[in-house]
């Protein structure tokens, strides 16, 4: 079967109706695929300590994240040239077992070199999977359940960053931190086996030569930004950002055709998906800061132990399911209003966050995450909705399956970007109270203008593509 709107009409629209019929076991499927794939994320990070204390490379901790990252991008923009040949099933599969071989590498891993090989490879497995996740999402649902559904993806990101921090913490309390990779491994065996017996069959087969020049473009992008970090002279900093844009342009300028990794007229703002793909790169720049800096501020200026700033940060992850899930099911016009004024509350509690930072009393500060994390659920699932809805047929599944890697990217230049201008406000110094308590305010300031470049681009989509039903 083709899509299982093909077999079931679509006869509600509530949040029940995802798990009626058929239709239930994909709604598990898609969220478990997207579970491992956050649950990793989470666990790695907590536990990347024990293992440099054990093989080594402290100087490499940071790219651990970073090549997962590049991985991610690259997998998630291989995802409709996946899907064409494989089909749905073993393209969603295939995602599974890479990522499968990739935290397996990871558990066996005897040194720094080898962790990061297969810490790439399992990056490229993730990336596949969330863009095949996407692109069911669009086969399989549609308007008002397609929302719904997203909006349980969302919510599953916030489970998992509450479990994955757990996982790794008791893996690495005990010094065993292999067992972190293990219990990944573990829930992606389960989620192909799942996968290779609930996924329909589909379309398959086709000739597309792999594009690896712009694959390879796209990923040597990300980690000439990446990069970027590691250089605490300003200059080289701006070189290497600027050299990851260039390729980044590269990228866009050589996908054209029918066999494009990204939709096409990607982010022109006279194209409404375009238009909409830049607030999905606006939407992941805005919150980067807030999540890599304000650990440090918490740390630094006000004293809390980690395991309180792993609270602080599980709060915005929250606060951003709240907002999904509270504007979901809303009318049209509610609907439209969520979307555009979601972003302008996270750049206003972000703008907030800058001035206060110090001053404002611990609670303040998390009525100001909160309100940033609201806001970006707000406009995240709509956005997101509104894009697979507005797309034309021929345009549908790329639409869906390029998603992913664009917020990746955004995320991969927020970080960088506001790294350069941490650096420029003169963290690179140090990290004491008063360097940070000048540094900071800049930091959120620059991630209080990106929110506000997004809400306007969601006013513009809108206006480009006007009645939109999603």
């Amino acid at each position: 079967m083709n899509d299982v709107s093909e077999t079931e009409p679509e006869t509600g629209t509530g949040w029940a109706d995802m798990f009626r019929g058929s239709r239930g076991i994909y709604t598990i499927l898609l969220n478990l695929g997207i579970g491992v794939h956050a649950i990793d994320i989470f666990v790695i990070t907590t536990v990347m300590p024990t293992v440099v204390a054990e093989i080594g490379g402290l100087e490499f901790y940071t790219w651990t994240t970073m090549l997962y990252m590049v991985g991610t991008i690259v997998g998630a923009a291989s995802g409709r040239y996946a899907r064409s040949v494989l089909g749905r099933r073993k393209g969603y599969v295939a995602g599974g077992l890479i990522f499968l071989v990739g935290a397996a590498g990871c558990a066996a891993a005897p040194n720094m070199a080898v962790l990061l090989i297969f810490r790439t490879i399992e990056g490229f497995g993730g990336g596949l999977l969330m863009s095949q996740s996407m692109t069911l999402v669009n086969d399989l649902y549609r308007g008002p359940l397609r929302t719904r559904v997203l909006a349980t993806i969302t919510t599953t990101w916030s489970i998992a960053a509450v479990i994955g921090p757990l996982i790794g913490g008791i893996w690495g309390s005990i010094g065993w931190w292999r067992g972190a990779f293990m219990t990944t491994c573990v829930l992606t065996i389960i989620f192909i086996v799942a996968a290779w017996r609930v996924i329909p069959e589909g379309e398959g087969g086709d000739r597309h030569r792999l594009p690896w020049r712009r694959l390879a473009l796209l990923g040597i992008s990300v980690l000439l930004v990446g990069a970027s970090g590691q250089f605490p002279d300003i200059a080289l900093r701006v070189g290497f950002i600027l050299a990851g844009i260039f390729c980044l342009w590269m990228t866009l300028r050589l996908d054209i055709g029918e066999n494009g990794i990204f939709p096409k007229r990607v982010l022109s703002l006279f194209a409404p998906i375009g238009t909409a793909y830049w607030v999905f790169l606006l939407l992941s720049a805005a919150y980067t800061p807030l999540t890599i800096f304000m650990p440090l501020a918490l740390s630094t200026l006000y004293g809390l132990d980690p395991l309180w700033i792993g609270y602080m940060l599980t709060v915005f992850s929250i606060a951003w399911s709240v907002g999904t899930l509270g504007t979901t099911g809303w009318s049209e016009k509610g609907t439209r209003i969520a979307c555009a004024s979601g972003l302008a509350i996270t750049s206003a509690s972000i703008a907030a966050i800058a001035a206060t930072i110090e001053t404002a009393s611990i609670w303040e500060l998390t009525g100001y995450i909160t309100a940033a994390g609201v806001g970006v659920g707000m406009t995240n699932v709509h956005s997101i909705s509104w894009a697979l809805a507005a797309a034309e047929p021929d345009q549908a599944q790329v639409t869906a399956s390029a998603a992913p890697a664009m917020r990746s990217i955004g995320i991969a230049y927020g970080a960088a970007m506001a790294g350069l201008i941490a650096n420029a406000a003169g963290l690179s110094e140090g990290t004491s109270p008063e360097i940070v308590r000048n540094a900071l305010p800049w930091v959120f300031g620059f991630g209080a203008l990106v929110p506000l470049a997004g809400s306007l681009c969601v006013v513009r989509m809108y206006a480009l593509k006007p009645g939109v039903k999603i």
